[in-house]
């Protein structure tokens, strides 16, 4: 029997040590991608509310439309809400009835036609925004601003 030969049972320290630097340095690299997903997640949302402003904008639109609806003032129904138009696109109070908003949108106030997250850092900074037209030649604005998320 070789009593010189022995059987190794486990890790040395050194070794310990090397695994536990690269699992550090690794940590180091990785944390700073996942560190403020949140404020991206909001920002996010705001972007998908824009685009749904977008589209019950234009869905409003055509059906205003069709319905002989595209002066200066007039109305549609849609479902159970009265949605007021001007030049045959909603009006910035109306736009709230349109959307179906989740619990984390909300309106900011029951005129302008600007929604916001409720979790939003900076509320001003934080938002998805509809301006009716000021005549019939042009478009909606429809924007988004998501600095504050």
């Amino acid at each position: 029997m070789n009593k010189n030969k022995k059987a190794q049972q486990g890790f040395t320290l050194i070794e310990l040590v090397v695994v536990i630097v690269i699992l550090g340095i690794l940590a180091v690299t990785a944390a700073p991608k996942f560190i403020d997903l949140t404020g991206d997640a909001r920002a996010s949302v705001i972007e998908a509310t824009e685009g749904s402003i977008n589209s019950a904008a234009d869905l409003a639109h055509a059906k205003a439309l069709v319905s002989g609806q595209d002066g200066s003032t007039g109305a549609i129904s849609v479902g159970t809400s009265t949605i007021n138009l001007k030049y045959g696109w909603p009006q910035n109070a109306s736009m709230a009835d349109l959307l179906d908003l989740d619990g984390d949108i909300t309106e900011v106030s029951g005129s302008d036609g600007t929604f916001t997250h409720i979790d939003a850092a900076t509320e001003a900074n934080c938002v998805a925004a509809y301006n009716q037209p000021t005549d019939a030649e042009t478009r909606p604005t429809i924007s988004s601003t998501t600095t504050g998320c």
